[in-house]
């Protein structure tokens, strides 16, 4: 009877401690989950309009830590695809009529004529990068020509017709650029490759991470 006993306490105890195991999410799983912002691979994007923002579940690329870009966001199915920092399903569109949701207006100053140096116009946003569920801004994270960088001046530049065209799958550029929805106004059109994230800040290549797009 005494051994009875033993048996069935130790029994409970294991499956307690199993039982907790699969309830209680461990720091790195709420930190996962925090940093993706609750968004999946086939509901990739979403807007708050109160808040005026969007976020955006992307992957890093981390080719760009070493080698240059001028992408941003770039979606899995466009031609840029595997030339962004970021990829992500979602697509172009939906975040151009989420912008126009939440209150951003289009610049549309810019086509493929345009004068090299040309700068993006539109609203005014803030880009950051939401790692280990903290926000980090975008610039924080990259660096152009191995240099700091304090402010990108990030744009709703708009380009929808010409985005659904060139079918490029970008979402966000780091210069300014007339088929990017939104893109950075710092650097003038035609800046180029000049951009790299920080592998000192960034998650590491493969991992999922949320980016927040603010409008000012």
């Amino acid at each position: 009877m005494k051994n009875k006993r033993i048996f069935f306490g130790i029994l409970m105890g294991f499956l307690l401690m199993v039982g907790m195991t699969f309830a209680a999410p461990t720091e790195s799983q709420a930190a996962a989950k925090s940093s993706t912002a609750g968004l999946t691979s086939s509901k990739p994007i979403k807007y708050n309009k109160k808040k005026k923002e969007i976020t955006i579940l992307t992957t890093v690329n981390g080719t760009y830590f070493t080698q240059p870009t001028r992408h941003v966001i770039v979606n899995v199915d466009g031609s840029n695809g595997n030339k962004s920092l970021l990829k992500t399903n979602a697509t172009p569109k939906e975040f151009y009529n989420d912008l126009k949701k939440v209150g951003a207006k289009a610049g549309n100053n810019l086509t493929k004529d345009s004068k090299a140096g040309k700068k993006v116009k539109g609203t005014k946003l803030s880009v950051y990068f939401v790692i280990n569920g903290k926000r980090v801004k975008a610039e924080k994270a990259v660096q152009v020509n191995k240099k700091n960088v304090k402010n990108l001046d990030f744009r709703f530049g708009g380009n929808m017709k010409t985005n659904n065209k060139m079918k490029t799958g970008c979402v966000l550029c780091f210069d300014s650029c007339p088929v990017g929805i939104a893109s950075g106004a710092k650097y003038g059109f035609q800046y180029g490759e000049h951009f790299t994230g920080k592998s000192s800040v960034m998650p590491k290549d493969g991992t999922k991470m949320a980016v927040v797009v603010k409008v000012k």
